[in-house]
């Protein structure tokens, strides 16, 4: 740890001194910095790599961020995509107490993913079939991302870019971009951590959280961005979502097959005073002290263009509507990522069953709930035919056949069965005799 502080310090006081001179920052950005306010609130929602850093008591940074005051200027290159612009927002404008309050990563944990990623090696036996361009806001012309939300003054971001992983992921598992899960961003870090807004809390073990314990529902434990003591709803334990696990992962090609495959995952993000002027195009820090730390969600990326497409917990009002681009290798969007993997479905199907003649008999299937509720893909299902009195049973047709009056199936889809009755015999001589005994 005290290495690790150490590295930490040497980091501070180089950034202190890379941009102590003025010349560094653009004329516009020059601001008092006693003027400050909150966070504001909208106006307007692979090879597994070790997982994650020790977690001692998260530390955030306090330093300020300069507003800006007159015109913008194009930053990273002659203009969209290679550049973006720079304006002053209302996240300019927090001073030193606030700025804190709309991150919420430790910065222990940026220095620990940076060391994961130094450690790589090459990935000489990895085969990879992702696009050159993917963004899970429009795929099949579906949006399976859920609405940008809002952390507020609280550094909460971590239980933001987890439920929104989360969220896109079992939009994804279960076929259903309307599904439009909300999970409690309260629930996972007021009952998750034993941290407090302005610590800020960890990836790794919010991921945990949401493995072991599970993430409620927002109406089960509505979200507001203060200080509090855990108090989901009583009926919180049977409506929890449960990862199934979660991978760390460093290598981007990785990164962007498991995007490509399976969704959206979660990353940290070093965010420098610039950051906070962003207003639309591919970011790249060029100016401004280190702020803090931050957790986001990816949810595409561009080959051609050499960026990440990721979704924001600062409202609609910031960057392209809640959303930004960032260059491949910025600011450490892809040391290290977090990647949710969520239960797979397991598809249900039914047994629709039928006899004929009309009363003749009956099927009876073990077990029975494939009949009304349905049955697990793969379940082993026994058919029973039993005759009614005065008939006698001939075989199977639909999607079984024989003649036996059981029989076994897999149930690998929708079965539709009859069995096939006949009058018996018995039946036949009976009725015969009826006319001689009349006479």
């Amino acid at each position: 740890m005290r290495i690790r502080l150490a590295a930490i310090a040497i980091l501070s006081i180089a950034l202190a001194a890379m941009t102590s001179t003025s010349a560094l920052a653009p004329a516009w950005a020059e601001r008092d910095p006693a003027e400050s306010s909150t966070c504001p609130a909208s106006t307007a929602s692979e090879s597994a790599a070790p997982k994650g850093p020790p977690r001692g008591s998260p530390t955030l940074t306090d330093t300020f961020v300069p507003a800006a005051t007159s015109a913008p200027q194009l930053w990273g290159g002659e203009g969209e995509p290679n550049g973006w612009i720079p304006e002053g927002t209302s996240l300019s404008t927090l001073g030193s107490s606030e700025e804190r309050y709309c991150l919420g990563v430790p910065l222990e944990v940026q220095t620990w993913e940076q060391e994961q990623a130094d450690r790589r090696g090459v990935r000489l036996a990895a085969t990879y079939d992702y696009p050159s361009r993917i963004d899970w806001r429009d795929v099949d012309e579906k949006d399976w991302t859920t609405p940008i939300r809002h952390q507020g003054a609280c550094g909460s971001c971590v239980a933001f870019g987890t439920t929104a992983a989360i969220e896109s992921r079992l939009e994804i598992a279960m076929g259903d971009a309307e599904l439009n899960p909300d999970l409690s961003e309260a629930q996972l870090f007021f009952c998750g951590s034993d941290s407090t807004c302005q610590a800020g809390w960890y990836p790794s073990a919010a991921m945990d959280f949401a493995r072991d314990t599970g993430i409620v529902d927002e109406a089960c434990y509505p979200y507001s961005d203060q200080d509090q003591a855990c108090s989901p709803c009583l009926d919180w334990e049977s409506r929890v979502v449960r990862l199934e696990d979660w991978v760390g992962l460093t290598d981007p090609a990785d990164m962007k097959q498991t995007l490509a495959d399976q969704g959206p995952f979660e990353a940290t993000m070093l965010v420098y005073v610039d950051f906070y002027y962003y207003t639309g195009g591919v970011y790249k820090h060029e100016w401004g002290r280190l702020v803090g730390a931050h957790a986001v969600t990816v949810v595409g990326y561009d080959d051609d263009e050499g960026y990440w497409i990721v979704k924001n917990c600062w409202g609609e009002d910031f960057g392209e509507e809640g959303w930004f681009r960032i260059a491949y290798g910025d600011s450490g969007i892809d040391d290290y990522v977090y990647v949710p993997i969520v239960e797979q479905p397991v598809p249900s199907y039914h047994l629709y069953p039928s006899v004929t003649p009309l009363d003749s008999g009956t099927i009876v299937p073990e077990p029975s709930a494939c009949v009304a509720d349905g049955c697990d893909a793969g379940t082993e299902l026994v058919l029973t035919a039993v005759p009614e009195d005065d008939y006698e049973f001939a075989g199977w047709s639909g999607e079984v056949s024989g003649s036996a009056e059981s029989i076994q199936i897999v149930m690998d889809s929708d079965k539709v069965v009859t069995a096939i009755f006949t009058e018996s015999s018995e039946a036949d001589d009976f009725r015969c005799f009826l006319p001689f005994i009349a006479r």
